[in-house]
């Protein structure tokens, strides 16, 4: 089973494959609809929202290229995979112009389409995690933006933040914080105290959840909540 099930639909016009990928991507989980023309995507996948489409060229009517067009037009961030017997660099790039994310040739390897399918779950289950969980620092604006609405941070409010993330494990010494909110300058225990409490306030308040920022006693603090840096 899949950690995080798919709707997928795959359109291949040749019975024997389109039911042995249907038969495999069930098995590991997936809701499949496999279809032999471009023209049943719709009428079969109507009310399925698909997150993967897998789409041979060569189909009867309306070929794989255009529909991939389509499909990307009218849905930007959809998963979409070529299945083609055309191996030629031109024919690559024209699946990739078409909206392609993957290119796979034929005869085609069952298990190299599993882990294609699997790289989309993981990417779709960070997407996600993304989306709930981190709070986004916009440093230029010193701007922190999260699940329940955003706040403006001092200079050495986004000095640390920005120095928390990039450190190894997302922790730093107790004298380097203290670097970072005092400006260089040197500032007592109770006044860094004072500063983080108030960071942290600011960061539970967009909707990280607590700690934020853990004291790791005697060594210093890590930041514990997911935070993506926007390059201004």
């Amino acid at each position: 089973m899949t950690s995080r099930p798919l709707k997928i639909v795959v359109i291949e016009d040749y019975d024997a494959l389109r039911e042995a990928m249907c038969d495999v991507l069930s098995r590991d989980g997936h809701d499949v609809i496999g279809v032999a023309m471009a023209e049943e995507v719709d009428d079969e996948s109507a009310g399925f929202v698909s997150d993967l489409y897998i789409i041979d060229i060569n189909l009867p009517g309306e070929d794989g290229i255009s529909l991939a067009q389509r499909i990307r037009r009218s849905q930007p961030e959809v998963g979409i995979v070529i299945v083609s017997a055309r191996s030629t660099v031109s024919d690559r790039i024209g699946g990739y112009k078409s909206g392609a994310n993957i290119y796979l040739t034929k005869p085609l390897s069952i298990e190299e389409l599993r882990a294609v399918v699997e790289g989309f779950v993981q990417r779709l289950l960070s997407s996600e995690v993304s989306r709930s969980s981190s709070v986004v620092l916009s440093p230029m604006k010193m701007l922190v933006t999260g699940p329940s609405g955003k706040t403006q941070l001092t200079k050495s409010e986004v000095s640390l933040l920005a120095a928390l993330s990039r450190a190894p494990q997302c922790s730093l010494e107790r004298w380097q914080v203290a670097v970072h909110l005092g400006n260089g300058q040197e500032i007592t225990k109770e006044n860094l105290e004072v500063k983080l409490g108030r960071l942290r306030k600011k960061l539970v308040g967009c909707g990280a959840e607590t700690p934020v920022i853990q004291s790791i006693r005697g060594i210093g603090y890590r930041l514990t909540t997911p935070l993506q840096i926007l390059r201004d």
